[in-house]
């Protein structure tokens, strides 16, 4: 009759370690994956704050009528959180109209959680970066946000800067296909 041992082989703890070893490296991989993600965020940072949601595909951010809380959701209308907007006067959304004068628009009218409802504005980001184009204004600022531009918006207090601004061609190529590569 064999003795019986006791313990683990040299081999067996080895298997143990390298185990250990595997599942610590995934765990401390995926934390550092993670983003902070703000709860507050400002009128010349909501592109920032919409990519720093991890996205497969597109996600709307609509605010509410006082235009101080939002919400985020993801393409099958789902809440993915709610975030505040910061600021200390009232914001309104602009627009331009068929005469290329700047002016006030109303409310806003979105399709949230399978019902129509009015809202501040809303905010539809892709996957690829591209933002649907908006301003916004907060006692004598613009906050222009355009589709083809940076993550921080074109900020002026100047009607006829925004104006320039929105109707240059470097911002928005009117005049031809060339910068969507067509010939």
């Amino acid at each position: 009759m064999k003795p019986r041992r006791s313990g683990m082989s040299l081999f067996e703890l080895i298997v143990v370690v390298i185990i250990v070893g595997v599942v610590y490296s995934l765990a401390i991989f995926s934390l550092k994956k993670e983003k902070a993600v703000p709860s507050i965020m400002s009128l010349s940072t909501i592109k920032t704050t919409l990519l720093s949601f991890s996205q497969q595909s597109e996600i709307r951010m609509v605010c509410d009528l006082s235009c101080e809380e939002c919400r985020l959701f993801d393409h099958d209308e789902k809440v993915l959180t709610t975030l505040t907007l910061a600021s200390d006067t009232p914001v309104y959304r602009y627009g331009f109209n068929r005469f290329g004068e700047l002016q006030r628009w109303g409310n806003a009218v979105v399709s949230s959680e399978g019902r129509l409802s009015e809202g501040c504005f809303d905010v539809t980001l892709s996957p690829d970066g591209l933002i649907t184009p908006f301003i916004l204004k907060s006692e004598s600022t613009y906050y222009v946000y355009t589709p083809l531009g940076d993550a921080k918006p074109y900020i002026s207090t100047s009607e006829e800067a925004v104006r320039k601004f929105v109707f240059d061609e470097s911002t928005y190529p009117l005049s031809g296909d060339t910068f969507y590569g067509a010939l």
